[in-house]
């Protein structure tokens, strides 16, 4: 009777171990599910215009991909090329990818990013070239911290990070600039 009784609770023990288990296994995969995100509309080889209140084009964003996801309103582009069209010059954006956060009006430009200012009346052709840069589309700044390159006609330089304020036309270079200067004659 004591070996029935002692096998009857181990039995017990072993079914209880294995719904554990398999309740545990259950969370576990649905904690994989509710973490991967799924694009609720993509679109590929598109171009996207906003006009000013002339009806002229404003900005206009084209990219190889987009990936939209509803649960955040943000997207991922891949190859984005931007034109920002100014009174009196034109500024380009390109990079391999790029990531914007709606609520934040923040864009995420990665991998060989080049932004390239044309010359107006009173400024110079500027280009710049980093691996990494954040803009808040609200503000028009552009910052990075990693290291980047400035080239106008006149100069050529480099520095550790970079604060573009393209509303103000000033650019800030808070470390390790190194450079060189030609005067035009």
């Amino acid at each position: 009777m004591r070996t029935y009784t002692t096998l009857i609770i181990f039995i017990v023990i072993a079914i209880g171990s294995y719904w554990l288990l398999q309740d545990t296994y259950k969370e576990d995969l649905n904690d994989k599910e509710s973490t991967e995100r799924f694009p609720d509309y993509f679109m590929e080889n598109f171009s996207i215009t906003t006009l000013n209140n002339q009806g002229q084009p404003d900005v206009i964003l084209q990219a190889k991909k987009m990936l939209h996801y509803a649960d955040d309103d943000n997207a991922e582009l891949t190859q984005p090329f931007v034109t920002v069209n100014r009174i009196d010059n034109i500024i380009t954006l390109r990079a391999e990818r790029a990531a914007f956060f709606k609520q934040k009006n923040i864009l995420h430009l990665y991998d060989n990013v080049v932004i390239h200012r044309s010359a107006s009346k009173t400024q110079s052709e500027l280009s710049i070239y980093t691996e990494y840069l954040k803009i808040n589309t609200d503000t028009n700044i552009a910052e990075t911290d990693r290291n980047a390159k400035v080239k106008t006609p006149e100069a050529e330089l480099n520095s550790k990070g970079l604060i573009f304020d393209s509303r103000q036309g000033t650019l800030k270079l808070p470390s390790k600039v190194k450079g060189i200067y030609e005067e035009n004659n």
